[in-house]
């Protein structure tokens, strides 16, 4: 009885050095996350990703500078053939095989892109990078790069940019600039790229080298 009682704070206690390890790696990093939330410890979140309210996150990929709201990462799966569904009954208690699915093909959100608040992604999801998704989405499918995409399930409504526009882009990688790089061009990120004449973004592109 009494190490049943124990069994949840040795629990935690032996989190501790993991839970440790993260926080040094997103301060290395200047990676943000809303207090309350829960980061698998697979989860490699990029440069500067800022996670603003409480999510939950399972083993991910999540690319530079991406920013998000509350949003939910699931790529686990439950056994719904089993009389049981709550993971720690069936571990703790009854000292049954786990309840949970593992992941089969991951999810891997690129880099700038804007996750809304209460968005679910699933398994085998693929966000390109500078994507949106809007707020409530619960996206099963993958995203193309620069795509705005909504709903239950998302659907892409529209691209950000002009093709031409998503072309030239697909080859800047703006986010593995340095910050002296970043602000030497600064211009660049003071462009409608709506609007922008794609030669003369191309030309703008090409005197990067």
């Amino acid at each position: 009885m009494l190490l049943r009682l124990l069994r949840p704070f040795l629990h935690v206690l032996g989190r501790w050095p993991l839970v440790v390890r993260q926080r040094l790696r997103w301060a290395r990093d200047e990676v943000e996350v809303a207090p309350g939330s829960f980061v698998a410890r697979g989860a490699v979140l990029g440069h500067r990703v800022r996670i603003n309210r409480p999510s939950f996150v399972d083993p991910c990929e999540i690319g530079p500078y991406t920013v998000t709201g509350a949003f939910v990462v699931r790529c686990a799966n439950h056994h719904t053939e089993f009389l049981n569904l709550q993971e720690g009954v069936q571990r703790r208690v009854i000292g049954a095989r786990s309840v949970l699915a593992p992941p089969t093909r991951g999810v891997r959100i690129g880099a700038a892109c804007w996750i809304g608040d209460n968005v679910t992604i699933l398994d085998g999801v693929q966000v390109g990078d500078g994507a949106v998704i809007g707020a409530g989405s619960v996206v099963t499918r993958s995203v193309p790069a620069y795509a705005v995409a909504v709903g239950n399930p998302a659907r892409v409504v529209r691209s950000r940019y002009p093709d031409e526009v998503v072309d030239l882009l697909s080859s800047l990688d703006w986010w593995t600039w340095s910050d002296e790089q970043l602000r030497a061009n600064a211009d660049l990120f003071e462009l409608d790229l709506t609007t922008v004449d794609p030669a003369d973004l191309r030309r703008r592109i090409d005197r990067l080298g």
